[in-house]
């Protein structure tokens, strides 16, 4: 189940790489091929073999590519499931959806920006590594009449395949790829059900806290690599 997984993850990631590619802020891709897998922020993590960190300064963030599932339940049915907080997926509505991509959007760049060790540009150029971040199959565990109670205790908001691909923004080369399946929750809630009731501000707290864990990781990632490359 879990290989089945990471190699649907990888096809995924393959797939948003090959939709993106005509906006491609310099050369065409290429490099799919010759990465090879290890350890890495990412429960599947590829890497070029020739890699080297050290010869990036800056960052240059792809706008994030989401997709969520379709289809999923109208509604929590029963009061006890409303209560338990274990009824879905639910659908997610278009108006959501927009608000999910624009947060996790502007929190996932700012939290790359917060680092010291490399620039977030808005402009390709030399020492610039490309962050490509596809937040793909994303489901939601709220009940979409979550306002009429304030009784809903939810384990986790949702959950999302993230997949990151870097790429050097010079030769148009992949350096690593990387994917994994979360709960779209914050780390401080992943113990257990979260013992406040839910609503519509504690819901995208949750998103947005998660995103920013997500980009952190990332990011401290990135400095420890090229700070071990380095010495």
């Amino acid at each position: 189940m879990r290989k089945t997984a990471l190699c649907f993850m990888a096809a995924a990631l393959a797939a948003g790489v090959l939709r993106a590619q005509q906006a491609t802020p310099g050369p065409q891709i290429t490099g799919a091929d010759e990465l090879v897998q290890k350890k890495g922020v990412l429960a599947a993590t590829w890497v070029r073999p020739d890699a080297d960190i050290t010869r990036y300064t800056r960052l240059a963030v792809w706008e994030p590519e989401f997709s969520f599932r379709e289809g999923g339940k109208t509604s929590v049915g029963t009061s006890s499931a409303m209560l338990s907080g274990d009824y879905g997926p639910y659908v997610i509505r278009e108006e959501d959806r927009e608000r999910f991509k624009k947060l996790v959007s502007e929190t996932f760049v700012k939290e790359l920006a917060s680092g010291k060790v490399f620039e977030v540009v808005s402009e390709v150029g030399p020492g610039t590594l490309i962050v490509r971040a596809g937040f793909l199959d994303i489901t939601s565990n709220v009940p979409p009449n979550a306002s009429r109670t304030a009784s809903i205790h939810l384990a986790s908001v949702g959950e999302a395949s993230i997949v990151f691909e870097l790429i050097d923004a010079n030769t148009g080369v992949i350096q690593a790829r990387a994917g994994e399946r979360r709960q779209i929750q914050p780390e401080m809630r992943m113990r257990g059900v979260n013992v406040a009731p839910a609503n519509s501000a504690t819901v995208w707290t949750d998103v947005e806290r998660w995103t920013r864990e997500v980009a952190r990781g990332l990011r401290e990632a990135l400095e420890k690599a090229k700070q071990k490359a380095a010495k």
